[in-house]
């Protein structure tokens, strides 16, 4: 099978295991990664983050054993994609041996997200030697802009080590870590969004990725807008930013805007104070799990479990993780975190990729066909056991039409081959 089809076929599974596991409010999937943050220690005073004014103490933090113990965990429960987060995860002294073991773990992808101030020449060649897949660097517009949010000299610090990952990388021969930017759009830095794009192909990165200030960066549920959030004069602006961002998107090749373009086109009326519409859903305690440096498994609902008492697996299927997911669902707080909040649209996904397979040279069909249709009636059975009296949470009409959405699709895919 083509390895492109594989994909979009691999996606649509995940897609459809998140939308049942949402509907049910009880995972059916592992979740797509795990956000594990090793410390709340930062060598920066963002003007966005409050991390810097109440940062965690050494001995507050997970101990290496711990960490490790965790890792086994997040293996145990078939996450494939681990990234290690902050405050700044460079800060630890101990980090490069949780690394080197997380990844001994055999999980698919281990990354690292870094404001990249502290990259010098040893840990860049040895997040080589690790074989360190990903690591993405906070960069919120170019010089000037920047170093105004992040602090003096943090933007010239963090593209000299980007530029050290590339030697290294070269001399190596190796093609990872890959290197991200990510960019926070604020106020002050909407004139450089297109400007951050051109330098990251520049400097040979491999994806941006743009998400909207917060309320507050390490208090999701705050309310109250801060300095950096866009004011009404600003909004044109970016909505013409955005329509090129997007654009720009389909036009080049060699480097990927990670940010899906319905999210792109909402961010202007985020800042309006807009909801986004239907078509988008939040996966949060679905889509991602969130460790805290303590040990905590954090939501934006709050936090629904501890490391040091519990399991993750149990803690993944308590009852008090439904409960968060219960509330999720019902949500309608002002958000746009892509991590978790995404388009959802199932049966246009559906039709996307039964075009796809119509299309192209497909010999295996019917083999397609089966694998398909074994998923969705997996979905629809764990569906229809959900008890009567968990109903008037969901509302019954509402799933009926969920579970409509599935059998049509289902239909559809019945259709496979019948028409070639």
């Amino acid at each position: 099978m083509d390895n492109n089809l594989e994909r979009e076929l691999s996606n649509f599974e995940e897609l459809l295991g998140f939308y049942s596991g949402r509907i049910m409010s009880r995972p059916c999937i592992p979740p797509e990664h795990v956000y594990f943050s090793l410390t709340n220690r930062c060598c920066l005073k963002c003007k966005m983050c409050d991390i810097a004014k109440s940062p965690s103490k050494i001995e507050d933090e997970l101990s290496t054993g711990e960490i490790k113990e965790i890792i086994l965990q997040i293996k145990e429960i078939g996450v494939k994609h681990l990234i290690f987060s902050g405050g700044e995860p460079l800060l630890r002294k101990d980090l490069l041996e949780i690394l080197e073991f997380s990844v001994s773990q055999g999980l698919k992808m281990v990354d690292i997200i870094s404001n990249g101030v502290l990259l010098d020449d040893r840990l860049i060649q040895a997040l080589i030697r690790i074989k360190l897949n990903h690591i993405t660097i906070s960069l919120d517009g170019m010089q000037d802009i920047h170093d105004g949010i992040r602090g003096a000299g943090s933007f010239e610090k963090s593209s000299i080590g980007i530029d050290r990952i590339n030697y290294y990388k070269h001399k190596f021969c190796s093609f990872f870590p890959t290197v991200g930017i990510n960019f926070t759009i604020m106020n002050k830095n909407i004139p450089d969004i297109l400007n951050i794009v051109q330098f990251a192909r520049k400097k040979k990165c491999n994806i941006v990725v743009f998400q909207p200030v917060l309320f507050n960066n390490s208090k999701m549920h705050e309310k109250k807008r801060n300095i950096l959030w866009p004011i009404e004069d600003d909004l044109p602006r970016l909505k013409e930013v955005m329509k090129q961002l997007t654009s720009l998107k389909s036009e080049i090749s060699d480097i990927n805007i990670y940010t899906d373009d319905q999210i792109l086109n909402a961010i202007p009326g985020y800042f309006e104070g807009k909801r986004p519409g239907s078509e988008f859903k939040c996966y949060e305690a679905i889509k991602r799990i969130v460790i805290t440096y303590d040990g905590k498994i954090w939501s934006c609902m709050g936090i629904y479990g501890d490391l040091k008492n519990n399991t993750l697996k149990d803690i993944w299927f308590s009852a008090q993780a439904k409960s968060i997911r219960e509330r999720v669902r019902k949500c309608r707080e002002h958000c746009l975190q892509d991590c978790v909040f995404f388009p959802s649209d199932i049966s246009n996904a559906a039709r996307v990729l039964l075009k796809t397979i119509k299309n192209e040279d497909v010999s295996d069909r019917e083999k397609i066909k089966l694998r398909l249709l074994k998923s969705i009636n997996n979905h629809l059975e764990a569906i229809s056991k959900i008890p009567d009296k968990r109903l008037w949470l969901l509302g019954r009409a509402n799933l009926n039409l969920k579970m409509n959405d599935l059998r049509l699709i289902k239909r559809s895919i019945e259709k496979i081959g019948l028409d070639n």
